[in-house]
């Protein structure tokens, strides 16, 4: 069953693990994805508790955005849900986009796992939607037919699309699902925000020393939302496994037979993570939108 939810705060990254005699053997998987991205990407954990530190020093707020509900979409999304978001999309022309990767094991790249879409409208709350690619139902099947219509609609003649970067090269490993192709695609209306706000910072600050003046230098999402809004943006769960399932209601937490005694332990565990990237894929989006 899909879920919506509201929210007006996010949640922060203060969960650490309590400690066990026997951590040795289990390893949680917040502990997991901190060593991952240690590992991997060293300079970007560095540059995040670089904000971190700044938010505890009280030198900058916690990233905030306005009211919003979200739904999951999957397999067990009921029609429905479906047919309203269909009903909410017919009305409106603006939306955001954001994607997330599942990890894989190298040399083998990373897979589509999540798209998460925002209606934006001008006055209501936004509307998100979290589309767990893996969890997808069979084409043949009235759900599989409903997203694809409610993605024909969103990805349709003049209506905005507002991303971090590039549309074709943020979706065209999407395609392969057979909701939506690069015809939809080259239908709407591109706005890069990543390319109008190096523009801006650019023109208006040209003597700052975090200038990036080469063609193919960007700024990070997390600089510019602390650059504009002085806030942080949490990026520690960028190579997350966004492939686990995330809604609950998918039941995806599987219990190692080795560690079935701490079973109580390792639920918790999961289902705090999960909370934690349901938290950042949305905020991917929001953050671009404010």
């Amino acid at each position: 069953m899909s879920k919506s939810t509201y929210s007006t705060k996010h949640h922060h990254d203060r969960y650490s693990p309590p400690p066990y005699s026997n951590r040795s053997s289990y390893v949680s998987p917040l502990e997991k994805l901190d060593r991952l991205a240690q590992k991997f990407q060293s300079k970007k954990v560095l540059e995040n508790n670089n904000y971190k530190k700044l938010y505890y020093e009280g030198k900058c707020n916690l990233f905030e955005t306005s009211n919003y509900r979200y739904y999951h979409i999957h397999h067990q999304t009921p029609m429905d849900i479906l047919d309203d978001l269909i009903d909410y999309a017919k009305e409106v022309t603006n939306y955001t986009i954001d994607t997330e990767d599942q990890l894989q094991p190298p040399p083998q790249p990373s897979k589509p796992a999540l798209l998460q879409i925002e209606y934006v409208y001008e006055n209501n709350p936004s509307i998100l939607l979290i589309i767990e690619m893996m969890y997808l139902p069979k084409q043949h099947e009235p759900a599989f037919i409903k997203i694809k219509q409610l993605l024909k609609i969103i990805f349709s003649n003049n209506h905005t699309i507002y991303l971090w970067g590039g549309i074709h090269k943020e979706l065209k490993h999407f395609y392969r699902f057979g909701l939506f192709d690069e015809n939809d695609i080259n239908s709407v209306k591109e706005r890069n925000i990543q390319d109008e706000f190096k523009c801006y910072l650019n023109q208006t600050y040209p003597l700052s020393p975090d200038i990036k003046l080469k063609t193919n230098e960007t700024y990070s999402l997390q600089f510019a939302i602390y650059k504009m809004f002085n806030q942080w943006l949490n990026k520690r769960f960028t190579l997350a496994n966004f492939g686990c399932g995330l809604d609950p209601a998918l039941d995806t937490i599987i219990i190692p037979r080795q560690f079935s005694n701490q079973q109580k332990r390792i639920i918790e565990d999961e289902e705090e993570i999960r909370k934690f990237m349901i938290n950042y894929a949305l905020n991917d989006c929001l953050a671009v939108t404010k």
